[in-house]
């Protein structure tokens, strides 16, 4: 969230539109808040993996039977009272947002965050697809959290300027808007992934994973199909809107060419650890698609100081 607001927003404020449109502007949403809402994300991402641990812990028995903390280091009643401490810390947070904006939507959709994360641990991470989906749509939630508390206040300050000039902040959205996609389609790979190296234990818990509904087989060729997807979007972004050698190569180096590995990688899986060395290349991609951020800024500074 600091690497987009930092790295996107800001250098296109200051090297992008102030200079084109003859205005000097700046980020309208304060760093306190913004600190606020990176708190909230964090103690709610906190709170979901906790209480995720505490019903998963049979499965994760037969899984990583080495990672299970639940029962075996911490008690289960601690357990529940961590998940409680970190939600409600969260749900003060997004409560001070809320009446610091004047704006109770925030309050609720945060609350409702929180309720998905419980549901999610004790329902539909069992059902066909929905667990994954919703894992990887509260994933791509983070650069549209952003979007919104970022650029909406840019709007309504800038709003003369901008229709003056015929402007506004589409760049902007767009910018966020692939972030979000990027991380919705690699984070929904990585976790049809994680269910294939699960299937075990999935499997005598009555969970009804893609693997355990249509076999590995079949769950591999979804898998390569969502990868290939993500290349097919990286090669739209690649020729229709990256014209610096930088960011071009950058695309080809840090992800088509790990995606491209891991394509081969899935074809020829066939143990738990091949599949687990899958989903932390997936984590690998994730993050150099973060990271673009930083290449961005870099050639926004370079473009615009020539």
């Amino acid at each position: 969230m600091y690497l987009l607001r930092y790295a996107i927003i800001e250098p296109a404020l200051q090297y992008g539109y102030s200079i084109s449109l003859q205005t000097n502007m700046q980020l309208q949403f304060s760093d306190k808040l913004f600190m606020v809402v990176v708190l909230i994300n964090v103690f709610l991402g906190a709170a979901g993996y906790v209480i995720n641990d505490y019903f998963d812990r049979k499965i994760d028995s037969i899984n990583r039977p080495s990672k299970v903390v639940v029962v075996k280091s911490i008690p289960r009643r601690t357990v529940i009272i961590i998940h409680f401490v970190l939600n409600t810390i969260a749900v003060l947070l997004a409560a001070y947002l809320s009446w610091k904006l004047r704006k109770p939507i925030i309050l609720i959709f945060y609350l409702m965050i929180s309720g998905i994360f419980w549901l999610y641990s004790t329902t539909y991470k069992k059902q066909l697809l929905v667990g994954n989906i919703i894992v990887a749509f509260l994933t791509a939630l983070v650069p549209l959290q952003v979007a919104y508390f970022d650029i909406l206040p840019l709007n309504e300050t800038y709003t003369e300027v901008l229709v003056m000039n015929g402007a506004d902040f589409k760049a902007l959205l767009y910018w966020m808007l692939a972030f979000a996609l990027f991380a919705f389609i690699v984070n929904l790979a990585r976790e049809i992934v994680k269910d294939i190296e699960d299937f075990e234990g999935d499997k005598n818990y009555e969970c009804v994973t893609v693997p355990i509904s249509i076999g590995v087989n079949a769950t591999k060729a979804v898998v390569i199909f969502i990868l290939l997807a993500v290349i097919a979007l990286l090669a739209k972004i690649y020729f229709e809107f990256i014209y610096d050698p930088v960011s071009k190569w950058y695309l080809l180096i840090a992800l088509v060419v790990p995606i491209l590995i891991n394509i081969y990688l899935v074809l020829t899986a066939k143990t738990v650890k091949s599949y687990h060395n899958i989903s932390l290349i997936l984590k690998f991609i994730m993050l150099m698609g973060i990271l673009y951020a930083i290449v961005a800024k870099y050639v926004m500074i370079f473009n615009f100081s020539m």
